[in-house]
């Protein structure tokens, strides 16, 4: 009787996890890729690459790898509640727009080629969202 109920359990875990949108954690974790290495790049120019900054982006990006696991968990919670809403890709699709906006502030702060558009962008976010 256990057996049978952890296995109808594990078959309801599979279910969500194949119907989850992919792409979009495939393309998250570009971006994550792409933000640490325009990080480490702008630490080069700036000549200020300290291992304990680095610690500290390395703990910071491993909270948020385990808050998109937590995600992948709720949207199967969601999903066996009947509600077909797709909060995971909503919320990890949010984690996308965060790596995208470090990308561009780190190639804002190397002086980059970046549209008057974007850099405006990135100042109106940096004043109403800096603490």
């Amino acid at each position: 009787m256990i057996a049978y109920q952890i296995s109808q359990g594990l078959s309801a875990v599979a279910e969500n996890i194949a119907a989850f949108e992919w792409e979009l954690l495939f393309i998250w974790c570009l971006l994550l890729a792409i933000d640490i290495a325009t990080g480490y790049i702008k630490a080069c120019k700036q000549q200020t690459i300290a291992s304990g900054i680095m610690r500290l982006g390395i703990y910071k990006k491993t909270l948020d790898t385990f808050s998109i696991l937590a995600i992948l968990l709720m949207q199967g919670v969601v999903s066996y509640l009947g509600i077909s809403a797709p909060v995971g890709s909503i919320l990890i699709g949010a984690f996308c727009f965060k790596e995208l906006t470090s990308i561009l502030e780190n190639t804002a702060g190397e002086k980059g080629a970046l549209p008057k558009t974007v850099q405006n962008w990135l100042e109106m976010l940096r004043r109403n969202f800096t603490r």
